[in-house]
């Protein structure tokens, strides 16, 4: 057992303590992945990586160049190890990205990964895809080294772990880059909101990491304590899927024309955020999001596109978790009730009880709060809608049109960087403006509250992508 105040015992160390939420690790099996997902605890690196508005940096990796034939050359940093003291190098690269397709976890297809060198490695994929290293800077494609406990290169080394109550890493002294600013961190999960809130307003934690959102004009206004937001990474909205949603486009138009978006950021998230037509940060589309017309708000219209038909639809919350939404399923029905749409809710409590009855069909609209958390602006829009994305090959919901899978095919083949961006546009104008399969809500970003002691740096767009390294005690 660990005691819930760590910050007094740790502080001549130099440790943080993290409040964080429900403690979502697989810890058995090919999926497990402690330190990695949701929770990132800097283990693990990828061979590429982003700054705050997803642009590419080098990573484990420090140059790459597409060789044709479908094949990208990775050239490798030297003098790297994993935290057990054995060499990083292409045969361990190789070795972590094969157990990964092995395992369905991999994000990306390879045709092959060889060795070019001990210090550079060749990956193929099945088609062009000149994207590539933009698809391996997603946290999710770490590289581990196979072992009992979690072994990668990061700036933190695994120490111990209690399921459901804490995980605890260590500054890893041996590390190749800037070494962390803390000792170490202590995650501790907190899956109640007040419990959470009430042990960092107590002072027993450093920072508070998922702050419930209904408390955020209370934090705001403590004195003893400091809130940071990052720009927007996360987005909330309705993925459409049943014979009522999906089967008749005059019931998806009424949906998205009953919502009032700007009130819902108003009221439930107190004025962060941005009501956009996409579920991309600004930084990936630029002036090519105007190429996705807004839905406004149009009640009147909504209820005459319906003609008087009495709909009756299920609307699930959510994925990641029901408590993320708060009261937005509440809201959303009250709305959309207005314009004539009778609207059932059911909160699931996990995403894997979620995802399966997504994969039966048994609901309409499906509430999301997903992340961004690649510099591959295809990511979400592939994984969500394109045939062989997670969404539409593993649980057998609505995927793309023709036309929206022409044009993500054409940007993941795009050396230019415009029309990437162009095409991405187009395919996202498919599926929100054209067949409304997705209706978004709002682009939000990462929040967290820190103690006035605690050094915050310039925050990354989701929880997933926070470098913890650079969160550091004050020195007075």
């Amino acid at each position: 057992m660990i005691l819930l105040n760590m910050s007094s015992a740790y502080a001549g160390q130099e440790k943080l303590t993290v409040a964080v939420g429900k403690d979502a690790y697989i810890t058995s099996g090919p999926r497990a992945n402690l330190g990695r997902y949701p929770l990132n605890a800097n283990i693990f690196e990828s061979l590429t990586s982003f700054d705050q508005q997803f642009g590419l940096q080098p990573g484990l990796a420090v140059s790459w160049e597409y060789k044709g034939d479908n094949t990208w050359r990775f050239n490798l940093r030297k003098e790297v190890k994993f935290h057990d003291g054995s060499p990083f190098n292409a045969a361990a690269v190789r070795a972590s990205l094969e157990q990964q397709v092995e395992n369905g976890t991999s994000l990306c297809d390879f045709a092959s990964i060889k060795d070019a060198s001990e210090d550079s490695i060749d990956i193929a994929t099945p088609e062009k895809n000149l994207i590539l290293p933009h698809i391996l800077s997603h946290p999710y494609m770490g590289i581990v080294k196979p072992a009992a406990k979690p072994v990668g290169t990061g700036p933190f080394r695994f120490s111990r772990y209690a399921k459901e109550q804490y995980l605890e890493v260590a500054r890893n002294d041996a590390y190749w880059g800037e070494q962390a600013k803390s000792a170490g961190i202590i995650f501790r999960f907190l899956p109640d909101n007040a419990s959470r809130v009430m042990a960092f307003l107590a002072g027993e934690m450093d920072i508070l990491a998922d702050v419930p959102w209904e408390v955020l004009p209370q934090l705001q206004a403590n004195p003893s304590c400091r809130l940071h937001t990052s720009p927007v990474g996360t987005y909330t909205g309705l993925m459409l899927s049943g014979k009522g949603a999906r089967g008749d486009k005059s019931v998806r138009q009424a949906i998205a024309m009953g919502i009032e978006r700007n009130a819902i950021i108003k009221a439930l998230w107190h004025g962060f955020g941005e009501a956009r037509q996409t579920l991309l940060a600004p930084s990936f589309l630029g002036e090519y999001a105007g190429l996705i017309p807004d839905i406004p708000y149009q009640p009147e219209k909504a209820k005459a596109l319906l003609r008087g038909k009495k709909v009756s639809l299920t609307l699930v919350s959510g994925f990641p978790n029901a408590d993320v939404h708060g009261p937005l399923p509440e809201i959303l029905q009250a709305q959309l009730k207005a314009v004539g749409l009778d609207v059932q809710i059911q909160k699931i409590s996990d995403s894997g009880l979620y995802h399966s009855l997504m994969k039966a069909h048994k609901g309409d609209l499906w509430l999301e709060k997903g992340n961004l958390n690649s510099a591959d602006l295809t990511f979400l829009p592939h994984l969500l809608f394109h045939p062989q994305g997670y969404y539409p090959k593993h649980l057998h919901t609505v995927a793309g049109t023709e036309a929206f899978c022409e044009f993500i095919d054409r940007a993941r083949k795009s050396q230019d960087m415009e029309e990437l961006r162009k095409s991405t546009a187009l395919a996202l104008r498919e599926i929100i403006h054209e067949e409304l399969f997705f209706i978004p809500i709002a682009e939000l970003p990462f929040l967290l509250t820190a103690q006035m002691d605690i050094q915050v740096p310039e925050l990354y767009p989701t929880l997933l992508t926070i470098r913890w390294d650079r969160f550091a005690v004050q020195q007075n």
